[in-house]
C-alpha cells in the first residue's frame, strides 16, 4: 500500500459559465467526455460510481462521496489496472463552484495522492480543467492531447518516476492486444 503525502493538488480556474452548467460536465458522462475522458460512468449520489477512462488506456475510479448540486462533488480516485500505484478509491478530489459574476470560480482540491505521483496528477488537471472551462463555456477544446499516445507519453515521461513508466507502457501494450486494461 502506497503512503499518503500531505502535499495537495490545487487549482483554480474561472469559467464563463454558470455553476449549474459547470456541475453538468462534472456529472454527466456525455458532457464529461467532451473535455476528458473516452469513457465515463458517473452516478451523481453518494455512493454513487465515478468511474472515467482520460486516456482511453488507464481507467481511473472512485465513489461519490459527497454531493451538493452546483455547488460541491467530492469523489474518491485511484487507477485501475495496477500500473501506478494508487488504486481505485485511495485518493480524494474535491471540487468547490462559486458563483463569479457570470461565470464560475472552480476550485479543485486532490489529496492522499502518493508523494510521488503529485506530479502527475497536478500536471493531468492542468491539462483537464482549462479544457473544462472552455467546453462548458460553448466552446470546443479541440483534440485531447492525453488521448494522443505520443503526447500522453510526453506528458507521463515527465511527470512519473521511471519505475512506473515501464509498468504503464506494458498495460498499453496489454489494452492493446485485449482491447481492455489488465486487472
Amino acid at each position: 500500500m502506497a503512503i499518503a503525502s500531505t502535499e495537495l493538488v490545487e487549482r483554480e480556474i474561472r469559467i464563463d459559465a454558470p455553476p449549474s452548467v459547470v456541475f453538468e460536465f462534472l456529472t454527466d458522462p456525455a458532457k464529461m467526455v467532451r473535455w476528458m475522458g473516452t469513457e465515463a460512468v458517473l452516478e451523481p449520489w453518494p455512493g454513487g460510481r465515478y468511474c472515467v477512462n482520460p486516456s482511453g488506456h488507464e481507467p481511473a475510479s472512485g465513489k461519490v462521496l459527497e454531493i451538493i448540486p452546483d455547488r460541491r462533488l467530492v469523489f474518491s480516485w485511484g487507477w485501475e489496472g495496477g500500473a501506478l500505484p494508487l488504486p481505485p478509491g485511495q485518493s480524494t478530489v474535491e471540487i468547490a463552484l462559486e458563483p463569479d459574476g457570470d461565470g464560475t470560480r472552480l476550485r479543485l482540491t486532490h489529496r492522499d495522492l502518493p508523494p510521488d505521483m503529485h506530479s502527475f496528477h497536478g500536471l493531468g488537471w492542468d491539462y483537464a480543467l482549462p479544457r473544462l472551462a472552455v467546453v462548458a463555456a460553448g466552446g470546443d477544446p479541440g483534440p485531447d492531447p492525453v488521448r494522443s499516445i505520443t503526447r500522453g507519453t510526453l506528458m507521463a515521461a515527465r511527470s512519473l518516476p521511471p519505475r512506473y513508466l515501464y509498468r504503464l507502457g506494458r498495460q498499453r501494450l496489454r489494452t492493446r492486444t485485449s482491447g481492455r486494461p489488465q486487472r
